[in-house]
C-alpha cells in the first residue's frame, strides 16, 4: 500500500498515488518527477535545483557517484543487481536490455517504452525559455513561473495575490469561476497555529480534522491551498481548480484538447505576462 502523507489517504500502487497527486492543486506534486514534497516552498527549490530541471544537469546518478574518489568500484545495476568493468558497460547495458526504459539525462527507469516516449516529450526535457517576469529566475514552462510566484519565494507575493490579479484580467473565454477582487482591493488572509491545536496525541486542524506530528507541519498545511475555493476552470472541460498554475498545468498538457502545443504555450506565456504586469501596478 501506498500513502499519500498529504490526506492520510493509501492506495494500492505507486501509479494510483501518482494519479491522486496530479488531480490535486493542493498536493506540492512535480509531474514530471513523481515525486510529493511536503510543502509548495520544497517543491519550489526542487523546481529550481535539481539536476532534472536545470539546462546543464546532464550528469546521471552513476556519473557524479563515479566522481566521489572511488574510481575503481566498479557500476552496479540496481535493476538487475549487475556489476559491470566500467560506465561504458552499464551505459550499453542500459540502452540495449529490453528490462529498461532508461533516460540518460534524468538516471530514471521506466515500466515501458510508451512511458519513456511520454517522458522525453514532457516538459522536464525542454530548455529554461522562460524568465519570471519578477526575479532572475528561470524555469520550463510558464505554468512553473506561476507556481514559482505563488509559492511566496518571490518577492513575498502571495496565491491569493495571484488570483485576486488572474481574476481581475477578465480573461475571454472567461477562466473564472469566481471574482473577490472589488475596487481593486486585493484582501490576503494569513493563518497561524498555536500549540492550543494540540488534542493530546497530534497537532489537529480545526477545518479537516486533519492530524499532524508537528506544529510546524499544521502550519504548513492550514497555509497551502488546501482549504483554499476552486478558482478556476478549464473553458473547455470545465475541470475545475484551486490556483491559476494547476489549470495552466492543465492546459500545457493538452489533455483535453483545448489546443496544440505551441498554442497552448503562447496563451500561458501571455497569461503569466498579464497576471504578473498586474502584480506591479
Amino acid at each position: 500500500m501506498e500513502q499519500c502523507n498529504q490526506c492520510d489517504r493509501s492506495f494500492r500502487s505507486t501509479q494510483a498515488l501518482f494519479a491522486h497527486c496530479r488531480d490535486k492543486d493542493d498536493h506540492p506534486f512535480c509531474e514530471d518527477c513523481d515525486r510529493l514534497f511536503a510543502t509548495f516552498t520544497g517543491l519550489d527549490q526542487h523546481m529550481q535545483n535539481a539536476a532534472v530541471h536545470r539546462s546543464d544537469g546532464e550528469s546521471d546518478e552513476y556519473a557524479s557517484e563515479s566522481d566521489d574518489g572511488d574510481d575503481d568500484e566498479e557500476p552496479l545495476c540496481v535493476g538487475c543487481n549487475r556489476w559491470f568493468v566500467d560506465l561504458a558497460s552499464l551505459y550499453q547495458h542500459l540502452a540495449a536490455s529490453s528490462k529498461h526504459n532508461w533516460c540518460f539525462a534524468c538516471s530514471r527507469d521506466f515500466a515501458t517504452p510508451t512511458s519513456l516516449d511520454q517522458h522525453s516529450s514532457s516538459p522536464v526535457h525542454r530548455d529554461l525559455d522562460f524568465e519570471c517576469p519578477l526575479c532572475p529566475k528561470r524555469f520550463k514552462t510558464p505554468s512553473s513561473i506561476a507556481l514559482h510566484i505563488e509559492s511566496g519565494t518571490c518577492h513575498n507575493i502571495s496565491r491569493a495575490q495571484v488570483t485576486a490579479a488572474v481574476h481581475a484580467l477578465n480573461i475571454v473565454p472567461t477562466i473564472s469561476i469566481s471574482r473577490r477582487i472589488e475596487g481593486g482591493t486585493i484582501r490576503v488572509v494569513s493563518y497561524y497555529v498555536t500549540e492550543r491545536a494540540f488534542n493530546g496525541t497530534a497537532y489537529e486542524c480545526y477545518l479537516c480534522h486533519r492530524t499532524f506530528r508537528t506544529l510546524g507541519a499544521l502550519n504548513s498545511h492550514i497555509n497551502s491551498p488546501a482549504h483554499d475555493s476552486d478558482e478556476f476552470k478549464c473553458p473547455k472541460c470545465k475541470r475545475q481548480y484551486k490556483l491559476v498554475s494547476g489549470l495552466m498545468q492543465h492546459i500545457e498538457s493538452e489533455t483535453c484538447g483545448i489546443a496544440r502545443f505551441q498554442v497552448v504555450e503562447d496563451f500561458a506565456r501571455s497569461l503569466v505576462d498579464l497576471f504578473s504586469k498586474r502584480l506591479k501596478l
